[in-house]
């Protein structure tokens, strides 16, 4: 649903931007924390919104990614830090 509301690439090419900023050491892994970041925040806001519609969710991740706490973080992102799979 997040291809129906209206700049959430916007929206998370600057939050990428953001991480990358603060881990210059290592951009791969900000870069992937702020689309899991983006993605947990999307997922709770569209089960918490009050109508399952692309406005409804525009607001919601807004709302999410401004009250998402470090627990939830935790809990609902999974990054593993290692070698990428070789190709057989």
């Amino acid at each position: 649903m997040l291809t129906a509301v209206t700049a959430a690439g916007c929206s998370l090419t600057a939050l990428v931007a953001a991480f990358v900023s603060q881990n210059r050491e290592d951009p791969m892994m900000a870069t992937a924390s702020a689309l899991a970041i983006f993605g947990l925040a999307a997922e709770i806001a569209l089960q918490t919104a009050p109508v399952k519609g692309p406005g409804s969710l525009r607001i919601g991740l807004l709302d999410q990614l401004y009250l998402l706490e470090e627990s939830d973080v935790r809990e609902g992102v999974k990054i593993h830090d290692g070698n990428l799979p070789t190709k057989a």
